[in-house]
């Protein structure tokens, strides 16, 4: 939880970062490369334990146990170097590289790695992958199982990486088209505004410079010959740091470690220090970006400046404290701003951070429509200034402080659930920051007195310090400004930021404290009326006498944890208008509770970590909880109240009702979106409970469409309530028996529909968009979900195909990034379901793999399935099968939900993994010749218009 990772993740929610960078390190007197331990420098003790480790070459390894995902392992291999050391002639390199390691290395040749490793249970992707950043390259492996022998092949492999790319001519040139596909693929409208903003925030500077996807004329003319330049200069041992966490002994990953990894030898000398430039540090500039595609108007106030590496010390680590606790209080504001009447923002974020060592980015950005620029501008200015020159209040840091607290204490009831994979990416994260790595434990005991002593008054003055003497003031996305009387766009946005610092300002308004709970419990309470045990599973069932069901699932996947989901009603099968279910997912939450507005019940829940949230299904609505145990009872609560006593607020719907328009407003503007919007309500025959509903419907429905449609459901549909975690048995009986014991009398009935799907059709359309690429889908119609033998082989089918496209289509065209293919079993209509294979391609090609894509599917109908292909879709499928039954998720989404109705579900856990195991290539052959002739294929093309 160190607040520099913290910051980051609310970073990449406001869609500023690709990836994290390095915020400080400290580099050796003779080397750029970073030697040694965060903790040698710190009166910071590590987490006891951890192992840390240097091989006699620099590389230096990190041990972890850690028992989640059971049995399985995770090894990450971090090359401290990404697109920033790249030179001018290199511009890509880095993450070009990273894709070659796939390609051929000593102990795999071309093709062979990937195949190898899906034979002993691991996916392509979620497995087996890589991301390289400004400043960072990293390769993951989540192993199987933890037998010496596959740890020692995923540690061989890693090896291969760090020294032995074959980097072979042909290979190079294939990948080419897989490099230039991806940089098409992540082509969006947000990305150019995030691109552009960083050129100039950044400007002077590598950063800048420095894209990590690289330029079009570097990436087509790259050769092997400058792939291994950057190779050998940066792929060396004492640049690397090894991470392993998982369910094996720390003696003997060092043991194989050392055996493994010690042959490695650095080929080139130790390269000298990048100069990465100096950023301005002082100056107003505006800056203006029209990007229509981005749907809405995006409004910006920054502060940059050069920083200075720092060691991570108890003095670092509350300065840094302090300045988290200062960006929330800002957060808080602009949250408040957002859900306050005739808002003209749709929302708001703040952050501050570092990029790379040498420099700072403090950032105030607000969403709003293209007509409310200049107001939206004129209120990002006057809420900065009210914190700099007034500060905050203490009544402010009370929800602060309590929020970190609870933070604090839910890290580390929540400590022995934490997945071996997430924490080898927190450590890598940590000491590349140069961060001492702490336990939950450890940052509770080292944070949780700091916090207590924080005050207002010194996080004001915190928050200042933030801000520097140059000043960013950007608009961008649908605002059209044009040079007029008033001068150029840039022009514009100054004269508005300097007519709005002249402004008399008002003194922030300071909301009062509310309680929560407010509402008494139900009379009478229910008694249980019958009670059976499902022994084979662990699991009961409680029928009340008012009719409710209570499915119960005591667990120990995630300690001191527990999850409640309130099931009723028929969901989107009986929505009267289409696009009801899109409004009501996002206004539940946004609207609050009869008493208290979203703001008031998230500074009432401040203390706590319990949130419930609300969704709508195929077949039902739900309110989902999930808090620590010791919480038990107010989770109970929350999810009474939010079905007690519901509020439907006008102010929450416009502001719900604009951020949709912008949502769709993006969405249409892109291919992706506009499968979303036609293309699957065209494979499910034109209804339109598939997919999303077109703008056109959505902007006409009203407060009053929402409240008749769910008022009725929350207050009479009978409740299904399924419990799963670490909780007292009798304590959740009492207070289902407490909080819900009303009688309820509803019924909704859905309407039986016949899906038909559209064989033998083909949707082309053109998208009106800037962003240069087309989506490409050739789908055929399987079947419904309940005969779940079938269900589950149509499962590895889609993993056959997938494994075949991404040979065909990826690796030996080159044609697209990740092609992907999944089947579809609908749970609601009779006898439907799609298995679909898409592609992201360049239009000229999109045709040419539509054509492709359906030749795939006639060739697996027409031929055999092999036991090879078998094998390598099945046993990843194995593999995530074994990880997903010991999740409470599984549980609760796959077995309990809806068990009433289909008590079928209760006997699937028994069965799930000797029947996917018993799995047959004939059985896969007869599917696919069944489903996917040609004759029954419909296609799907969605081609760029420019504008």
């Amino acid at each position: 939880m160190t607040w520099n990772r913290i910051v980051f993740s609310l970073v990449l929610a406001a869609g500023l970062l690709l990836a994290p960078c390095r915020p400080a390190q400290l580099a050796a007197k003779e080397t750029c490369l970073s030697q040694g331990w965060p903790q040698d420098k710190s009166d910071l003790k590590p987490d006891p334990a951890l192992t840390f480790g240097t091989l006699e070459n620099g590389l230096r390894y990190v041990i972890m146990p850690n028992h989640e995902p059971k049995g399985r392992v995770s090894l990450q291999l971090n090359i401290q170097s990404g697109s920033v050391q790249e030179r001018d002639e290199q511009r890509g390199v880095a993450h070009y590289l990273e894709h070659m390691m796939f390609n051929g290395t000593t102990h795999y040749q071309p093709g062979a790695m990937v195949e190898y490793f899906q034979s002993i249970g691991m996916a392509f992707g979620p497995d087996s992958n890589a991301h390289t950043s400004y400043d960072e390259t990293v390769y993951q492996l989540m192993l199987p199982n933890s037998e010496e022998q596959t740890v020692s092949k995923g540690l061989q492999l890693l090896v291969d990486y760090a020294g032995g790319a074959l980097l072979l001519p042909k290979e190079v040139d294939k990948e080419r088209g897989v490099i230039l596909a991806e940089k098409r693929e992540r082509d969006s409208a947000s990305r150019r505004v995030y691109k552009k903003g960083i050129e100039q925030a950044f400007a002077g500077t590598l950063l800048a410079q420095r894209d990590v996807i690289g330029t079009e004329e570097v990436l087509k003319k790259a050769d092997a010959a400058l792939l291994r330049q950057y190779y050998e200069r940066w792929y060396r041992p004492d640049n690397m740091i090894l991470v392993a966490v998982g369910d094996a002994e720390p003696a003997a990953l060092q043991k194989l470690i050392s055996q493994q990894f010690s042959q490695l030898k650095a080929k080139t000398a130790s390269p000298a220090c990048i100069e990465l430039g100096k950023v301005a540090e002082q100056g107003l500039e505006a800056f203006y970006q029209h990007e229509p595609d981005l749907g809405h108007t995006a409004v910006s106030i920054a502060s940059v400046w050069n920083a200075e590496p720092e060691m991570f010390t108890q003095a670092a680590a509350l300065r840094r404290l302090k300045e988290y606790a200062a960006t929330m209080l800002l957060d808080n504001r602009l949250q408040r701003i957002v859900n306050s009447k005739d808002s003209p923002l749709t929302s708001a974020s703040f952050s501050s951070y570092k990029m790379l060592p040498q420099f700072g980015i403090t950032s105030l950005r607000v969403q709003t429509d293209a007509g409310k620029w200049k107001t939206s501008l004129e209120l990002l200015n006057s809420t900065l200034r009210q914190a700099l020159t007034a500060g905050f209040p203490e009544e402010e840091m009370k929800r602060v402080r309590s929020k970190l607290l609870s933070m604090l204490k839910e890290q580390v009831q929540a400590a022995a659930s934490r997945k071996s994979d997430d924490i080898a990416a927190v450590l890598i994260s940590d000491l590349n920051s140069q961060e001492v790595v702490l336990s939950p434990a450890q940052e509770l005991e080292l944070y949780g007195p700091m916090v207590e002593k924080l005050t207002a008054a010194e996080l004001s003055e915190v928050f200042r310090s933030l801000w520097h003497e140059r000043r960013l003031v950007k608009v961008s996305g649908t605002a059209e400004l044009l040079s007029d009387k008033n001068g150029t766009p840039e022009a514009q946005i100054l004269a508005a930021w300097q007519a709005a610092e002249a402004a008399e300002l008002k003194p922030w308004e300071q909301e009062q404290a509310v309680d929560f709970p407010y509402l008494p419990p139900p009379a009478p309470e229910a008694k249980v009326a019958q009670h059976t045990a499902y022994e084979k599973i662990g699991a009961e069932r409680y029928v009340f006498s008012n009719g409710l069901i209570l499915n119960l699932k005591k667990t120990d996947f995630e300690p001191n944890e527990v999850q409640a989901v309130v099931v009723f009603g028929k969901g989107s099968l009986v929505q009267p208008k289409p696009g009801l279910n899109v409004l009501a997912q996002f206004f539940i939450p946004e609207s609050g509770v009869g008493k208290l507005d979203q703001e008031q019940l998230n500074t009432a829940l401040a203390p706590y970590s319990s949130k419930v949230n609300f969704s709508i299904d195929e077949n039902s609505f739900q309110f989902r909880g999930k808090g620590l145990s010791s919480e038990t009872e107010l989770l109970f609560q929350l999810l009474h109240t939010r079905l007690h006593d519901p509020a439907f607020r006008a102010d929450a719907f416009e502001r719900v009702r604009r951020q949709a328009e912008q949502f769709y407003a993006q969405a249409q503007s892109s291919v992706e979106g506009a499968m979303e919007f036609k293309g699957e309500s065209f494979l499910a025959g034109g209804n339109l409970r598939y997919g999303l509903a077109p703008w056109d419907m959505v902007k006409t429905l009203t407060l009053a469409d929402l409240e008749g449609w769910l008022r009725p459901a929350f207050k009479d549909e009978p409740l299904e309530i399924s419990v799963v975690g670490d909780f007292d048995k009798e304590q959740v009986l009492r207070l289902v028996s407490k909080y819900f014991g009303e009688e309820r009398k509803g019924g909704q009935q859905g309407a039986d529909e016949k899906i038909i799907f559209p064989s033998g059709k083909k949707l082309a359309e053109k998208v009106v968009t800037a962003t240069n690429k087309a989506l490409v889908a050739v789908a055929w119609p399987t079947d419904d979900f309940w005969n779940i033998t079938r269900t589950r082989r149509l499962n590895v089918l889609a993993a056959v195909l997938n494994d075949r496209l991404r040979k065909q289509i990826r690796e030996e065209l080159g044609a697209a990034y990740s092609p992907y293919v999944y089947n579809q079993s609908s749970e609601v209509d009779p006898g439907y379901g799609v298995l679909r294979s898409v592609v992201m391609a360049e239009p000229g090609q999109a045709d040419r793999l539509a054509a492709k894509l359906k030749q795939a599917g006639a060739d697996l109908a027409a031929g055999k399935v092999t036991d090879e292909e078998l094998k390598r879709a099945l046993e990843p499928s194995l593999t995530s099968i074994r990880d997903r039954i010991r999740t409470n998720d599984y549980w609760l989404d796959n077995v309990l939900i809806g068990s009433l109705q289909h008590p079928e579900r209760l006997e699937w856990p028994l069965t799930i993994q000797s029947d996917f195991a018993a799995v047959k290539a004939e059985e896969l052959s007869a599917l696919a010749a069944k489903y996917l002739q040609p004759d029954k294929a419909a296609e799907v093309l969605f081609l760029p218009e420019k504008k």
